[in-house]
C-alpha cells in the first residue's frame, strides 16, 4: 500500500483533518449498492483539496446528479471551481443543477464552440468576393463595410450568463491545481465545404483534465480520455516533471481489444511510472480487469459513492 485508502461514502462522511485530497465518485454506472445512489452512465467527481471544493464533470441526468449528491451529503453551494472535461451529454447534464444553486461559481471549459459556447472562427470566403459590390448596400453583409473571410462569433450556449473561461493551454487555476488541455484526433467537428469537400478538415474535440499536486506526486483526473489517457499523462508530465501518483477517471477503453489495453497498462506502469490507477466510467469491464491485474494492490476501486482519501 502507498498511503492511499478507499472507502464508501457510508463510512467516510467527513474528511480527516490530516487529509489533503478526497475524491468522491458522484455519478457512474457501476459501484456497490448503496441506498439512495442511482447508477447511470456518465461521470462526475467531487474533489476536496487544500480547503477548496472542485467539481469535475456533472453526469448525464441533472435529477440523478442532484439526488446522488444529496445522498452523499455534498453541497454544491460550497463548490469553489467547476471543470467541464468535454461537451458530451454524459458529462454536462448536471451543470444545470449546479448553476441553479451556485450561479456565480467559476467554470473552466475546453475551447469547444459546438456544445459549450466558446468563441469560434470558421475559415471561409466567397469564390467571387466582388459579387458583393454588384448588390445594393442593404443586401451586402455588414453593409459592405468589410469582406467576409470567415465567421468570428461568440455563441451564448448554456454558460452564457456564467463566470466561464475557455482554456487552450495548461493553467494553474488554484495553488497546486493545474488544468491540462488536450484535443482528440479521433472525434470532433469538421469542415467539409470548399476547399475541403474532398478531404474534410477535422477540427478535433477539445478536452480538459486536471492535476493535483501532492507530496506523493500528481493526482490526474480525466473525464473520458477521448484524446487517450496516454496523451493526457504525457501532457501532464510536460507540465509537471515529477512522479504521477494516481490517475483517476474514464480511460475510454470500452471499444478496444485486449492487446491494446494490455500494452497501455504496461506503458502507464513502466514507461510513465504511474504508481496507482482508479479507472471509472468508460474504462470498460476489460479495462478494469487488465488494469487491476497489471497494477495489483496499486489498483483502486472507484465506483459510484466511493471515496479515495489521500
Amino acid at each position: 500500500m502507498v498511503g492511499l485508502t478507499v472507502t464508501t461514502f457510508a463510512t467516510a462522511q467527513t474528511k480527516p483533518a490530516s487529509t489533503s485530497v478526497v475524491l468522491t465518485n458522484a455519478y457512474d454506472a457501476f459501484g456497490k449498492d448503496v441506498k439512495g445512489l442511482k447508477k447511470d452512465f456518465g461521470f462526475s467527481t467531487v474533489i476536496e483539496y487544500r480547503g477548496k471544493t472542485i467539481l469535475f464533470d456533472a453526469g448525464t441526468d441533472a435529477r440523478v446528479f442532484e439526488s446522488n449528491l444529496k445522498t452523499l451529503k455534498i453541497d454544491l453551494r460550497k463548490v469553489d471551481v467547476a471543470i467541464v472535461s468535454h461537451g458530451h451529454y454524459d458529462h454536462t447534464g448536471g451543470f444545470d443543477y449546479l448553476l441553479s444553486v451556485n450561479p456565480k461559481v467559476k467554470i473552466y471549459c475546453p475551447n469547444d464552440f459546438s456544445s459549450l459556447g466558446a468563441p469560434i472562427k470558421f475559415p471561409f470566403r466567397e469564390a467571387e468576393p466582388g459579387a458583393a459590390k454588384t448588390l445594393p448596400k442593404e443586401m451586402q453583409y455588414f453593409g459592405g463595410e468589410r469582406v467576409i473571410e470567415g465567421m468570428l462569433t461568440v455563441p451564448t450556449g448554456r454558460f452564457w450568463k456564467s463566470d466561464v473561461e475557455y482554456l487552450t493551454v495548461a493553467k494553474e487555476i488554484l495553488p497546486g491545481v493545474t488544468i491540462i488541455p488536450t484535443t482528440s484526433k479521433l472525434m470532433g467537428t469538421f469542415i467539409k465545404y470548399p476547399p475541403f469537400e474532398e478531404n474534410p478538415q477535422f477540427m478535433g474535440m477539445p478536452e480538459l483534465s486536471v492535476s493535483f499536486a501532492t507530496e506523493k506526486g500528481e493526482i490526474v483526473v480525466s473525464g473520458c480520455s477521448h484524446s487517450t489517457i496516454e496523451t493526457i499523462v504525457q501532457e501532464t508530465k510536460k507540465v509537471h516533471t515529477g512522479k504521477i501518483h494516481l490517475v483517476v477517471g474514464g480511460f475510454h477503453l470500452i471499444p478496444y481489444k485486449r492487446e491494446y489495453i494490455e500494452g497501455l497498462a504496461k506503458r502507464m506502469k513502466e514507461e510513465y511510472e504511474v504508481e496507482s490507477v482508479a479507472p471509472a466510467h468508460c474504462s470498460g469491464h476489460l479495462g478494469f480487469s487488465i488494469f487491476q491485474k497489471t497494477f495489483g494492490d496499486k489498483y483502486r476501486f472507484f465506483g459510484l459513492g466511493q471515496r479515495i482519501t489521500l
